[in-house]
């Protein structure tokens, strides 16, 4: 099969993605303070857009919270995205996970164990919260399983290429969204685990509306559409940091039972999921990505 012929931007822009981790990788301890200090700066600076998107969903969630309070919070937003990036790229540089795994605390990890049991393959879910990287990371190095992680293409393929082999060599085999329904049964009933992110907002053919932080929003609906039609168990997973620590946090597997028809079930389930992810963020309101459009999509006839 033919590949696609690479375009002028994306070469540029795959020549500052490499010189950027070639910096990060070669530059003293002293140095590379300064960068993380210049990386923040530009994320405030440097997308108007992202910055006033961030004000914008974060007065739709706290509507009650002074100004002082938000303007508090958007700068701890900053810092914590501009410090994972960076946590990231040096890791990417490395090409050596050891001193994330040393900062790693796992937290009730039996309830995965358990879940195993039933050879029925699990899904974890989760969120793009704390740093979702690393989840893989964490459960390969604990359970000693490779984690099968759904996610889409970057338009960027000559990222793409560097990203996907920096997330295989972190313990996540990737599985492209798009028909990948089969791969996925088929390595559920490997007993295998697949991982996805369900907080992004999604177009309505894909999702259900559902309340997140008291206004509706467009949820994807493939982790219940599997409970609910095929039986897999389901374990959320979510990860934050407290301190210099990074705390993975098993939480129940769930336990749902059908109520009304299949519609009402499903945007019943995608519902206790999504508060599962609002009580997190509720949590650790600075780790949660709030850089996404998460309420972009609206009912019809709602133009709020």
């Amino acid at each position: 099969m033919q590949q696609k012929k690479v375009s002028f931007n994306s070469r540029l822009e795959y020549a500052l993605f490499a010189g950027m981790i070639a910096l990060i990788k070669y530059s003293p301890p002293w140095i590379l303070n300064l960068e993380k200090k210049g990386l923040i700066f530009f994320l405030k600076k440097g997308s108007p857009r992202h910055a006033r998107l961030i004000a914008r969903n974060l007065a739709l969630a706290f509507p009650d919270a002074a100004s002082a309070r938000l303007d508090g919070l958007k700068q701890s937003i900053y810092d914590h995205f501009g410090g994972i990036f960076f946590e990231i790229a040096r890791t990417f540089a490395r090409g050596n996970p050891q001193a994330i795994l040393a900062r790693a605390q796992v937290r009730r990890l039996d309830i995965l164990e358990r879940v195993l049991e039933k050879k029925r393959g699990v899904i974890v879910f989760s969120a793009h919260f704390g740093n979702w990287e690393w989840i893989p990371l964490f459960l390969r190095d604990r359970l000693g399983r490779t984690v099968h992680s759904i996610a889409r293409p970057m338009d960027n393929p000559l990222i793409e290429e560097k990203v996907r082999a920096f997330r295989e060599a972190m313990g996540s085999r990737v599985i492209y969204k798009q028909g990948s329904l089969r791969t996925i049964l088929k390595r559920l009933a490997a007993n295998e685990l697949i991982y996805l992110l369900i907080d992004q907002n999604t177009v309505p053919r894909e999702g259900v509306f559902v309340d997140f932080f008291a206004n509706q929003a467009s949820a994807i609906t493939t982790v219940s559409q599997l409970y609910l039609k095929k039986g897999i168990p389901v374990v959320p997973v979510f990860l934050h940091y407290e301190g210099e620590a990074i705390v993975l946090e098993v939480l129940p597997e769930i336990d749902y039972a059908p109520r009304g028809d299949a519609a009402a079930a499903l945007t019943e389930l995608t519902q206790q999921l999504t508060w599962l992810i609002e009580a997190q963020v509720r949590k650790f309101p600075a780790q949660w990505f709030w850089f996404h459009d998460r309420w972009k999509t609206r009912p019809q006839g709602d133009t709020k």
